[in-house]
Order: structure tokens, then C-alpha cells, then sequence
């Protein structure tokens, strides 16, 4: 059996307060792996990616402390990383407060690029004792080459998200993740973020889905630890 939470976090607009949230539920929760949302730590207002790198090595040092007290993997949804000048959406994965792996998106969004955002190169896979684990970034999991590159020989593969815009069509269940699911034989973690955008509070419920069934959170617009056994 392995045990995977999920939080399903809200933006409070704050750094601060969004990082002292995920720190909090990361010391409180005993699982073999929590997953933290895309850009979980970085308020939707802010734009500029070294504000946002700013904020993300802030928010690092808050979870390799959080994780020494951590039993399993804290996949840390995904933070801005810069190397030289280049700015990439990064999820790091951490154990015992150490970094023990780390994957750059590979499809970053057309509103990424604009503002600077480089795509990896590489896909990440990590043997742990629970499996092979890897990693996909939102809109990585529309490009078939980064799905299959991440999926293939994966036991568990993370789908950290971001806020889904309100003008977004509306996508019943998780048809996507249940295919890969299915098609790879490979347990997905989809986690969302919710938040306020424009006035509207949007977001998409997160879900633990293996090839055979499906584990979802109760909403897509409230916060949510969703702690799954498989």
C-alpha cells in the first residue's frame, strides 16, 4: 500500500501566507507522498518571473524545512527556477529536507514563453521504494512525446496544475489522466490550485486516478487535503 495527499490549495494572495499554509499541512500530514499545486506558492497577481523567483527560493527553504519532519516525498507542485538568465517552471521533489530530484515543464504556455519561460528538456523519473515516480506540469499532459516520455516505465506520475481560468470550457471528470492512466498502467496525482480571477473563484477538483478507478477531491472551489490508499 502506498498512502498519497493531496493539497488542493487556495491562492490567499500573499507568498507569505500561501507557503506558511502548505508548510503547516506538510508537518501535519503523515503519508508516503504530498503534492503541492503548480505555482502553489506564488500569488496570481504577480507576473513578473523574478518577482516570482524571488518568491520561490523563499518558499524552497520553507519546504526543505517543512519535509525534514516529513515521513515520505514532498513533490512541491512548482516554483520558478533561474539558471543564468533563464527563467523555468520547476517541480522539485524533496526527502528529509534534501532536494533529491528536480524536472523543468517541457510545454510551457503560450502566457509562460511570453513573460520568459524556458521548456525543459528532460523528463524525471525517480526510483523510490514505492516505485518509479515521475512528474508532468499542466499543460504538458496535452503533448503525446512529453506524456510518453514521462509515463513510460512510471509506477506514479504527478500532474501538478494551476488556476483553470473561469472562461475555460468546463471538462467533466478527468478524461486525459484516466487514458494515460489506462494506457501506461501508471497511477496519476492531479493537483489543483483554486483561486479568485476577475471576481470569479475557479479552479478544477484534483483526483488520484489509476487505471481502474477514480479518487477525487469533494470540489473544484474549496481548499482540500484528499489522502488516498492505494
Amino acid at each position: 500500500m502506498v498512502k498519497i495527499a493531496l493539497y488542493q490549495m487556495m491562492d490567499r494572495g500573499s507568498w507569505r501566507e500561501n507557503v506558511e499554509a502548505a508548510f503547516k499541512v506538510i508537518e501535519s500530514c503523515r503519508a508516503d507522498f504530498i503534492c503541492l499545486p503548480e505555482f502553489f506558492a506564488i500569488p496570481i497577481s504577480v507576473k513578473d518571473p523574478l518577482r516570482a523567483w524571488s518568491i520561490s527560493l523563499k518558499a524552497l527553504d520553507y519546504l526543505s524545512r517543512a519535509s525534514r519532519s516529513f515521513p515520505g516525498y514532498v513533490v512541491a507542485g512548482s516554483l520558478i527556477e533561474k539558471s543564468g538568465d533563464e527563467y523555468y517552471n520547476t517541480c522539485y521533489i524533496l526527502k528529509r529536507g534534501e532536494v533529491v530530484g528536480k524536472y523543468r515543464k517541457m510545454r510551457p504556455t503560450a502566457s509562460e514563453l511570453e513573460v520568459g519561460i524556458k521548456p525543459g528538456c528532460e523528463p524525471l523519473k525517480i526510483r523510490t521504494e514505492h516505485g518509479v515516480i515521475g512528474v508532468l506540469i499542466c499543460a504538458d499532459v496535452l503533448h503525446r512525446d512529453v506524456v510518453d516520455a514521462a509515463a513510460s516505465g512510471c509506477d506514479i506520475l504527478f500532474l501538478p496544475i494551476s488556476i483553470t481560468s473561469p472562461g475555460h470550457p468546463k471538462v467533466e471528470g478527468h478524461p486525459l489522466s484516466v487514458r494515460i492512466a489506462r494506457e501506461y498502467n501508471v497511477i496519476i496525482v492531479k493537483v489543483s490550485r483554486i483561486g479568485v480571477i476577475e471576481g470569479i473563484k475557479a479552479g478544477a477538483k484534483s483526483a488520484v486516478i489509476t487505471p481502474n478507478s477514480v479518487y477525487e477531491s469533494s470540489s473544484d472551489e474549496e481548499e482540500e487535503v484528499l489522502e488516498v490508499e492505494i
